[in-house]
């Protein structure tokens, strides 16, 4: 008797497992459409929002590269450089001019990246196609956090950059 009752819960644990799966399923799919549905729904004002994020996208990235040039060539070069013909060696420096440069070149790469599939998502008919859409949509997030994450990453550099110079400021 104990035997059934054990395989009784044991059937009625994997019944109650499968419900639970299928009804976390049922509400991921109903997530999901109102997703889809808002998304054609507001089509033109997405567009019209992701048509203001490229523009303001394109300011800042025109802005943030022209920085991040001068601050490669104008700043670290030019300082590396000096104390080269100073015969004073800063093997830290040089290698954070050398990782700011290759990380410039990433921002660079991944804003090119990020720019063409906003570009692309853009040409998509949201309320005709709302799940390209969206699809679209996440991976241009993506994109954008990896322009955002390359952005800190030069930060960073900046500011260990700064701190070797005060360093060798005070050594001097």
């Amino acid at each position: 008797m104990t035997k059934k009752r054990n395989i009784f819960r044991i059937f009625a644990g994997f019944l109650a497992f499968f419900v639970a799966a299928f009804q976390l399923n049922l509400t991921f799919a109903k997530t999901e459409q109102a997703k889809l549905d808002k998304i054609q729904q507001n089509c033109s004002s997405i567009k019209i929002q992701l048509s203001q994020i490229q523009k303001n996208d394109t300011k800042n990235r025109v802005q943030l590269g022209s920085y991040f040039e001068s601050i490669n060539t104008d700043l670290m070069l030019n300082l590396n450089l000096r104390l080269v013909k100073n015969n004073i060696t800063n093997p830290e420096l040089t290698s954070l001019q050398s990782d700011f440069a290759s990380e410039r070149e990433r921002f660079k790469n991944d804003y090119i990246g990020y720019s063409q599939e906003l570009e692309s998502l853009l040409k998509i008919d949201c309320k005709a196609d709302p799940t390209n859409f969206a699809k679209h949509l996440n991976k241009t997030r993506t994109k954008r956090d990896a322009v955002y994450e390359s952005i800190e990453r030069l930060n960073e550099l900046l500011d260990k950059h700064a701190a070797t110079v005060k360093d060798l400021k005070e050594t001097l």
